[in-house]
This record gives C-alpha cells, sequence and structure tokens, in this order.
C-alpha cells in the first residue's frame, strides 16, 4: 500500500476507535507499541530507529503498514487497550524528523523509505501513528546493525502478524518468492522476466548457485537427478572472488569476465576451497602429542585452560562432544573447529595447533595467566613424605 491508501486505512481505524472503542488486531497490516524503549539515550533519532528499525523495513519488505503507538497489547490474548502515551514517549516522538529517518535508512540499505509519524488524540489520551510504505525493491541491510536488531543480507518481511527472516533457510526463501510472486511485484517479475531467456539457454546441468550467507554451492546432482547442496569456504572480503563478480556485475562489466560468446559464464578469479574432508585429529591425540613435547606435566582439563588463553574458546569447560558451537571462535578455525561424526558433533584440531599450545605451556612465565598456578616440570621429582621415626 502507498501513503495515500495508508492515510484513509488510518481515518477508519481512528474514527473507529474514537467512536466505538474498536481497532484491528494486530495483523501484517497493523502492529501495537505500548511505549518506547529508551536504552538510557537521549537523542531522538538513534531511540526511535533501536525501536523501530526492524518493523519498518519488515512492513516495507512486504505491503506497508502501520504502526500505532500508545496502545498495549496482550499478546497472549490479543486483548488490545488504548492507554495512551505518557509525556516522556509523546515529547520525543514529536521530535523526530522523518527526514533523518530516510537519511539512516540510506545508511543503511542504500535505501530511503517513505513515511508518515502524525500525533492524534481520544479524549485525553494522545497517540501516535507511524505509516510504512510499501517499495518496490526489497530492502536489504548491506551491514550488520546489532543496535536495530539487523544483519547484513538479511531480509526481513511482515508475514503471520510477525517479522520473519526470508533467507534464513530454503523454506522460508520459497515461501517468500512465492508471496512476492503472488504479488506481481513489478520489479520483481521485470527482474525474472529478464533473467528467464538467458537461464534458458544455459544447460541446468552447468550451473553453480552460490549462497554467501550460508556458505553453501547449489548444483545438478546426477545421480539422484536433482539440485543438492554442499558447504563450502567462499571467500567474501573485499578483494575475494566473490566480490570481483559482484561488483563486475555491478559496474555493467560482465564482458570483461565472460568470453564464451555472449553467454553468461563467467570466469572466477580467486580459488573454492571445500570445507570437507579436512584433516584433523581428536582431542584425546592431540594431547598425546602435547604432553610428549611439553617440559611440564598437564592435565586434560588444563589443555582447555591453553585453548581459553588462546582465545580459541570462550569456555574452558567446554565438551568435546556435541558443544555450544557459540563458544568457538571461528577466527581460529585452521586450529579448532567442529566435524560431525557418526551424527555427533565433536571438536577436532589440526596438526597446526600443537605448535602454539606447546609454546604456552612451556613460558613458565604465563602458568599463572593460564592455569592460575605453577605446573610442576618433567625433570623435577616430586618430594617424598618422610616417615617418622
Amino acid at each position: 500500500m502507498n501513503l495515500k491508501e495508508l492515510k484513509e486505512q488510518i481515518s477508519i481505524t481512528i474514527d473507529n476507535l474514537k467512536n466505538h472503542g474498536k481497532f484491528p488486531k494486530e495483523n501484517n497490516l497493523y502492529d501495537y507499541k505500548l511505549e518506547l524503549n529508551f536504552y538510557g539515550l537521549t537523542e531522538p533519532i538513534e531511540i526511535f530507529m533501536r525501536n523501530f528499525a526492524k518493523d519498518i523495513l519488515s512492513f516495507a519488505n512486504s505491503n506497508g503498514g502501520i504502526l500505532l503507538i500508545g496502545i498495549k497489547e496482550d499478546k497472549k490474548t490479543g486483548i488490545l487497550e488504548d492507554i495512551g502515551l505518557d509525556v516522556k514517549n509523546f515529547e520525543l516522538l514529536s521530535q523526530i524528523d522523518l527526514s533523518l529517518v530516510s537519511q539512516q535508512f540510506n545508511k543503511i540499505a542504500k535505501v530511503g523509505i517513505d513515511l508518515d509519524l502524525q500525533s492524534f488524540q481520544t479524549g485525553t489520551r494522545k497517540f501516535f501513528y507511524l505509516l510504512i510504505e510499501k517499495q518496490n525493491q526489497i530492502i536489504i541491510p548491506i551491514n550488520d546493525y546489532k543496535d536495530y536488531n539487523l544483519k547484513k543480507g538479511e531480509i526481513t518481511y511482515r508475514v503471520s502478524g510477525k517479522n520473519e527472516t526470508a533467507n534464513s533457510t530454503t523454506q522460508d526463501l520459497n515461501r517468500f518468492i512465492q508471496i512476492k510472486a503472488n504479488e506481481k511485484n513489478k520489479e520483481f517479475m521485470e527482474i525474472w522476466s529478464k533473467l528467464l531467456p538467458e537461464m534458458f539457454d544455459i544447460n541446468p546441468r552447468e550451473v553453480l548457485i552460490l549462497n554467501p550467507k550460508n556458505n553453501t554451492v547449489y548444483g545438478y546432482n546426477s545421480k539422484e537427478n536433482l539440485l543438492s547442496s554442499s558447504e563450502i569456504d567462499i571467500d567474501q572480503t573485499e578483494n575475494g572472488i566473490f566480490n570481483i563478480i559482484l561488483n563486475a556485475i555491478s559496474a555493467g562489466d560482465i564482458g570483461k569476465i565472460s568470453n564464451d560468446e555472449g553467454k553468461p559464464i563467467y570466469k572466477i578469479v580467486g580459488e573454492l576451497k571445500s570445507k570437507t574432508p579436512r584433516d584433523f585429529i581428536y582431542f584425546s591425540s592431540l594431547f598425546d602429542k602435547i604432553k610428549a613435547l611439553s617440559n611440564y606435566n598437564l592435565s586434560s582439563n588444563q589443555l582447555k585452560c591453553v585453548f581459553k588463553y588462546l582465545d580459541w574458546i570462550s569456555d574452558e569447560k567446554l565438551p568435546i562432544e556435541n558443544p555450544d558451537e557459540t563458544k568457538i571462535n571461528n577466527e581460529f578455525n585452521q586450529y579448532i573447529w567442529v566435524e560431525i561424526l557418526d551424527k555427533t558433533h565433536k571438536i577436532v584440531f589440526s596438526e597446526n595447533a600443537i605448535k602454539p599450545i606447546v609454546e604456552a605451556i612451556n613460558d613458565n612465565k604465563k602458568h599463572n595467566v593460564i592455569f592460575e598456578k605453577s605446573l610442576q616440570n618433567k625433570t623435577t621429582k616430586p618430594k617424598q613424605k618422610t616417615k617418622s621415626k
């Protein structure tokens, strides 16, 4: 819905609220909020963005939407109560400059969003409504914005009365595509109408589809005669192959990386490395090798303390089998990572992990930091207890 249609809709809603005490339940067009979370901040635009950025993107990527602020909603029963805004909330919303909000979205997604923010009143109670116009293009954050709960590359949209992520799974993406196709979204259909003739000219057995969000590659599986997926490392750095291709497409320089008589077959500059198989050793083997090479006696639990000291893990009590993978630092996956072995997730190691571990253990100046005590040198014999005569 465009702003004109949304204004007509909100006019009916406010009339029903004032004269009949009724308004729609939360759905794909309406959402309600009683008050703002100020997050201990004073800057109006920043407070506004933290409260509404994700909702705005979600409605803009759907059919547009209306946010009514000052309405209490019981999430369990769905009962709505028109309580109104207190002075602090009302004054902050009155300070919002929508041109500054639009500038924020230009930073987030290089796209401005058409909004309307107005106050209204029933009796002595004051409210605001926020109208979000449907966008003709899909709005996607170009970077992570943790304060706004937005992630780079994530498509947020409105479905079943709540915000959902369209591209978290294949099933979700298929549903989102179906919705857009059913809407006969002009831009969406134009893109596909231009792509399909080219796609029909390609042998589907020669097509590979890269999903950089999940580090996955899709291609034709001749044994099962279907599209299959596999994990793959995609270099997404500024000079990585993925961005070389994207930048060439954006600049219209496809001819510079295509040499097959105009057909869209791209020469990929770089290297794709399969995530599996990788040579690895188990924790027990690593422990045996470390004991053989270190100058000090240590236990398996103390070995985990070294992992934490090296910043490979965030918890020295992390189990080796079925660990919490969020506690493993992916920056050091050349040393430590998780493999799925007989349906069991297990921490494994590369041979390269041995050297930094041994160096840390053999530096006795680091013992108190790593182990909170000094380790016993292997050459030092333990003191024997003297017998009393």
